[in-house]
């Protein structure tokens, strides 16, 4: 749906770590993803479901990414530019599965925009 939350994404250094805590602390179900040794997706079971993002260091503030789901992620990344916000991340592929791209807002929070195929 056109403007929803589709996705959320979250930082972590060690993947069965994060794995194990929040499998066992809300009972997802996660598992691999095949785009990247460093992603693992997890289902809450209602949408939005989302994945872990192994990172070097988890940054305060930079721990959880939402994306919202657009139809054209490039009319969204400049309509931010526009409104005073800034593109981190130019309309690029995820093999197999859309396109995003990452902005961010007046105070610096970066949101990312998807688009499925």
């Amino acid at each position: 749906m056109e403007k929803s939350i589709c996705h959320i994404e979250i930082m972590v250094t060690d993947l069965d770590r994060a794995n194990k805590f929040y499998a066992g602390l809300f009972g997802w179900k996660i598992s691999a993803w095949k785009g990247s040794p460093d992603y693992l997706m997890f289902n809450t079971g209602k949408e939005p479901g989302g994945g872990f993002q192994r990172v070097d260091k988890v940054n305060p503030g930079d721990g959880i990414l939402l994306y919202i789901y657009v139809e054209d992620i490039d009319k969204y990344l400049n309509k931010a530019k526009e409104l005073g916000g800034k593109i981190v991340k130019e309309k690029a592929e995820i093999p197999n599965v859309g396109w995003y791209g990452l902005f961010s807002d007046l105070d610096g929070n970066v949101i990312g925009v998807f688009k499925g195929k």
